[in-house]
């Protein structure tokens, strides 16, 4: 794929939308938006039992989490759901209760990360399919106001892990000349507003360290995309990888030494682990290079202890993989009824994972624990519920 055209797609790649359409069309699961033996691509077939052998009883379904289990998961869950007709923002808790419309607008409304208190999340409202896209601070109990201006596109919002700014990807700023794709950043009170980086070639899908003192983010101004460190301010720009393919998606371990990425320099789009201060760039996984397997939306736990990641090998449907960065051991996590599971998302305390089991055009919200048991739906409405993000329980003294 050329350096750039992976950054060329619409707001529904980085929030997964586009990849939800892919899916629908190619039969794989929702990704951007997103890291091992080798996984077989299909189920080997079975010798035909004699001819006096009893028939074979289908396989158990998986058991599921009990209810007073999930009552103990902290925090609560957003997803997209399009069950009116509109892509809009809902919440539910992990026991399934509480569920409700988070946003109401005549356009569709994508959701984005939680802030850290657990009081907000980033909305980014888009009128049509190709119209302008804008991003929100969304309250839990309040009504939304903008960050920025309207703009072509609009991309990768995260929080500072103090919550008090936030930064993402836009083709265009206040009173500027509008850009390929650059990053900003902006106070959650609108204040601050600043452009980090300026290259013609364009600036992609940043992520904040977990300190906040610095910004990992994809860059093609070398005519590859490759990533860069900046300081949080936009100054000292460091290139981290030197290859000749592209490099995107890249994660912050919870402690900030590592960073997870994937690339496709071998050949193929696997997910790499590398010192976030640069370095020699190693597999999370030990896969051969075969093309037509695809390993995607690395995202570690909040211990770093685990990786996870979505494993698409065709014809077997997509999965997530559970990677113990300790001794390498692996959990392949299936969905039931040759569903497409995709999308994990880590719960603040790390024990558990909401991810999306798409069926067809039915795509549904489900949970399970971080040993991949468990797998419990907690979604119903009929149609698309897609994109689970974790957003932290409030803080004491707020709702």
């Amino acid at each position: 794929m050329p350096p750039l055209r992976r950054f060329l797609t619409p707001l529904l790649v980085a929030l997964v939308a586009s990849a939800c359409n892919k899916e629908r069309a190619e039969g794989g699961n929702p990704t951007p938006s997103t890291p091992a033996a080798t996984a077989p691509s299909a189920i080997a077939a079975q010798p035909s039992a004699p001819p006096s052998a009893a028939p074979q009883a289908p396989a158990p379904p998986p058991k599921e989490m009990p209810l007073e289990e999930r009552r103990e998961i902290p925090g609560g869950i957003s997803f997209i759901s399009e069950r009116d007709k509109n892509r809009e923002v809902y919440l539910i808790k992990p026991d399934g209760t509480g569920e409700r419309r988070l946003t109401e607008n005549a356009i569709a409304d994508y959701n984005g990360p939680g802030s850290p208190d657990g009081a907000s999340l980033l909305v980014i409202r888009v009128d049509g399919e190709e119209g302008p896209q804008q991003l929100f601070l969304q309250p839990l109990d309040g009504a939304a106001k903008p960050l920025g201006p309207k703009a072509g596109r609009v991309r990768f919002p995260s929080f500072s892990p103090d919550g008090r700014w936030v930064v993402f990807e836009s083709d265009s700023g206040k009173g500027e000349t509008a850009s390929y794709s650059d990053i900003y950043r902006v106070g959650i009170d609108g204040s601050g507003w600043k452009r980090l980086t300026n290259n013609p070639e364009g600036n992609f899908d940043p992520v904040i360290s977990p300190k906040g003192d610095s910004i990992v983010l994809v860059s093609s101004r070398d005519r590859v995309a490759e990533l860069y460190r900046i300081k949080s301010d936009g100054s000292d720009p460091v290139r981290l990888t030197e290859t000749p393919r592209d490099e995107w998606s890249p994660r912050f371990s919870p402690n900030g030494e590592q960073l997870a990425f994937v690339s496709d320099r071998d050949g193929a789009d696997r997910v790499y682990l590398m010192p976030a201060s640069g370095g020699p760039a190693g597999r999370a996984s030990h896969r051969g290079d075969a093309a037509r397997v695809v390993e995607d939306r690395p995202t570690f736990s909040p211990s770093g202890k685990h990786l996870a990641y979505v494993l698409r090998a065709p014809p077997a449907p997509s999965r997530v993989i559970i990677v113990d960065l300790a001794n390498g051991n692996e959990v392949e996590v299936t969905a039931p009824e040759s569903g497409q599971l995709s999308e994990p998302s880590w719960s603040p305390d790390g024990r558990h994972l909401a991810v999306t089991i798409t069926r067809g055009q039915d795509q549904q919200i489900y949970l399970l624990r971080a040993d991949g048991s468990g797998l419990t739906r907690l979604t119903t409405a009929p149609g698309g519920n897609w994109n689970p993000q974790w957003v932290p329980a409030p803080r004491k003294g707020k709702k």
